[in-house]
């Protein structure tokens, strides 16, 4: 699989090519430290109702990322793991040690690293993004696709997706389990605090939807140029080839051959 130098962020897993540019070429550059999240010795817990597999908070893992699991404080084989399903965040790492009353005697710590924009939720807000767009613009509604939108428009659109991002990051954090992955202390962490993070992430969404905003007033952002460039007839007009007076729209007359398109 594909990743990004020095990272093990992938590349090349959106749904399409357009899907793929737009992530990985616009999109990922700015939140790249968000999908690879390193997490370090997390206590696992057994998946209710199956005796063997442990789990971790989190799922999604970068698949090209290694995966470290101590058992009982002793590293354990990475090559002994088996069912192994890094979307889920499970694992099992050999026979559990359990008392009489059936709980796991056994101390298992995991050690890896996860996408928290993995590519369909980059997608989804792609494509929500795109649909803003098509009806907010200055000009009337439009229905432009992933696929068949103009060039043009990809800045626009990703900022209007990295600010979906931070939105999401925002009413993440209202859960107690998000604010782990913040550097804050436990005063904060118990308290509900670390506001810093939270106008930060304000910040950062408010100036990518300014930015949208401003391009999506041009009055021309949909409609282009109302104007059809020059024909070859025009530059032959006032040059002054031809006879004058030519009915063919060039040669002479006031205008030096120049035609009224539909527009003007």
């Amino acid at each position: 699989m594909s990743v990004f130098p020095g990272t093990y962020v992938p590349t090349g897993t959106a749904s399409t090519a357009r899907f793929n540019h737009l992530i990985d070429d616009l999109l990922t550059p700015s939140i790249m430290s968000f999908r690879q999240i390193h997490i370090h010795d997390e206590p696992c817990e057994l998946v209710p109702g199956t005796p063997t597999t442990w789990k971790v908070t989190w799922g999604n893992w970068n698949a090209a990322a290694p995966i470290e699991v101590r058992k009982n404080d002793v590293m354990f084989d990475p090559a002994s793991l088996t069912h192994v399903n890094r979307i889920q965040g499970t694992f099992r790492a050999g026979a559990v040690d359990k008392d009489g009353s059936g709980r796991a005697r056994d101390v298992v710590e995991a050690t890896y690293i996860f996408d928290y924009f993995w590519p369909a939720i980059l997608e989804g807000f792609l494509v929500a993004s795109l649909s803003q767009m098509n009806m907010q613009a200055v000009g009337p509604p439009t229905s432009y696709t992933i696929e068949t939108m103009p060039t043009n428009w990809e800045g626009v659109l990703v900022d209007l997706a990295f600010a979906r991002c931070m939105m999401k990051l925002l009413l993440d954090y209202d859960l107690w389990r998000y604010r782990l992955l913040f550097a804050i202390g436990p005063a904060d962490l118990e308290s509900g605090g670390g506001g810093d993070i939270a106008s930060q992430l304000e910040t950062l969404k408010n100036n990518a939807e300014t930015r949208a905003e401003t391009a999506m007033q041009n009055e021309k952002f949909k409609t282009g140029n109302y104007l059809s460039p020059p024909t070859v007839y025009y530059w032959m007009g006032i040059r002054g080839v031809g006879g004058a007076g030519s009915l063919h729209g060039y040669g002479g007359g006031r205008l030096r051959g120049w035609k009224p398109n539909k527009y003007v």
